[in-house]
């Protein structure tokens, strides 16, 4: 157990924080390493003359941000691609002033610091000194630029604003590469019609049309507007991308069920029980065009369970789980044949003349 005690500024009682060191084997190990990285941290703010902070601004939250600092730190710097190396970090220069932007405190602090310097240390000493000690926070900022958004339902989140006594909707190119990604029959019309009609006159049919109802899953009735254009692409069937994209999986053909539909097809003789059927799309649009765009939406991200090195499809322990041991072929005997040169030696011979006494 290690018990830290750590007095922000301006309480009058100090904060205390207790770690307990489950591990049983390296428990001490891991309560030194991080009692020495809080005592070289103290001992580099005493030096400097100031307080090392955290993005959060408190003393407290600075020690908390040095311990969890020892174990993320050797990880990152030990990475197989080394992007996140100690030394690459506080040797980018672009990146210490992307974070001093980005924190206000720590450039106020990194200010305050450089000008009351003692004469005796250069600058690039002291950049080096201060990045030296801070070499999570870059990192932490490094992972957060290298972030990027991913996908989402995007006419879910398209709102409309009022804008002199009129509805208005801003689009932007990334809005609109989006709505042409998950809704293939979007881009269809839009490359069938466009520039028949032009490209804002497209855009502002289709946010009135039943079309647009129809792909956020909302229910289509009579009171709704029509359009002679877009209005023809509602009986196109959205069931054959569907298709397309399984065809394009890669899904065992012993738990495709859907593959088995060609062969064990129901559409002769009796009709299956109502429970069996598929339902309809009009019943609970919502719902089959929810499930749908989740699942456009999760196959673009990678899983973080599966080995990106291992090859596409089924893995070998998957594929001996499913294989039917009947339709394996037998194994070919795995034997070491035995030689013998003199084999009268290992095995007796009974002359059949020999009477039952001369035995």
């Amino acid at each position: 157990m290690l018990k830290i005690f750590a007095q922000p500024s301006g309480a009058s009682a100090p904060e205390t924080h207790v770690f307990n060191f489950t591990s049983p084997t390296a428990a001490r190990a891991e309560a030194d390493a991080i009692k020495d990285a809080l005592s070289r941290g103290i001992q580099q703010a005493k030096a400097g003359g100031e307080t090392p902070v955290a993005p959060g601004g408190s003393a407290s939250s600075a020690a908390m941000a040095i311990a969890s600092a020892v174990s993320s730190g050797q990880q990152a710097g030990a990475s197989q691609d080394g992007v996140y190396d100690d030394s690459k970090l506080q040797s980018d220069i672009e990146l210490q002033q992307s974070l001093l932007k980005a924190n206000p405190q720590l450039k106020k602090t990194f200010m305050e610091s450089l000008r009351t310097k003692p004469g005796t240390i250069t600058d690039t000493h002291f950049t080096s000194q201060f990045w030296s000690s801070r070499t999570h926070l870059l990192r932490a900022h490094a992972i957060e630029k290298s972030q990027t958004r991913g996908s989402y339902n995007v006419l879910a989140s398209m709102k409309p604003g009022t804008k002199d006594g009129q509805s208005r909707l801003s689009l932007s190119k990334e809005q609109i590469q989006l709505i042409f990604n998950q809704h293939a029959i979007v881009r269809r019309a839009y490359d069938e019609n466009v520039p028949k009609m032009s490209e804002s006159e497209f855009w502002t049919s289709f946010f009135q049309s039943r079309l647009l109802k129809k792909l956020k899953g909302e229910k289509i009735t009579e009171a709704d507007a029509t359009h002679p254009v877009l209005d023809k692409y509602l009986s196109i069937d959205n069931e054959a991308e569907r298709a397309r994209r399984l065809m394009a999986s890669h899904v065992p053909h012993i738990i495709d069920i859907e593959g088995n539909e060609e062969n064990h097809s129901q559409r002769k003789g009796n009709q299956a029980d109502f429970t069996m059927r598929p339902a309809s799309n009009d019943r609970v649009p919502i719902i089959r065009t929810l499930n749908t765009l989740s699942e456009k939406l999760l196959s673009q991200v990678a899983p973080n369970d599966i080995d990106p090195a291992l090859p596409i499809g089924v893995d070998e322990e998957t594929y001996n789980s499913l294989a039917l041991q009947d339709l394996r072929d037998d194994n070919a005997d795995d034997r070491i044949i035995l030689n013998i040169k003199d084999q009268s030696r290992f095995s007796t011979s009974e002359d059949p003349t020999q009477s039952e006494d001369t035995k």
